[in-house]
């Protein structure tokens, strides 16, 4: 299995619709051949930092998860409406 957990502060001017489009974009996930999870969510504090975990059964799901065009199309958009780089880190789980 392969958790990939981090997040990227939004830009305070861009937050409704980054929640508005992620909506779309999460469910579009979830419904991806071997997504076992997919969540989207704000940090609770008073930055605007969307979260994310996602949670692949293998290697060939993940990759094709990042391959597919509404993910390549999120991460454009994301970075228009980013106040900082993006931190994610990736953890692979055996068991």
């Amino acid at each position: 299995m392969i958790v990939i957990h981090g997040g990227v502060l939004i830009d305070p001017d861009h937050v409704d619709e980054v929640a508005r489009a992620a909506v779309g974009f999460e469910a579009a996930s979830r419904a991806e051949a071997g997504c076992v999870e997919y969540q989207l969510s704000w940090r609770v504090g008073p930055s605007a930092s969307l979260r994310l975990l996602e949670i692949w059964e293998d290697e060939a799901s993940y990759l094709a998860h990042t391959e597919a065009a509404h993910t390549k199309e999120w991460s454009s958009y994301v970075s228009g409406a980013a106040a900082g780089p993006p931190a994610f880190t990736r953890y692979d789980v055996e068991g």
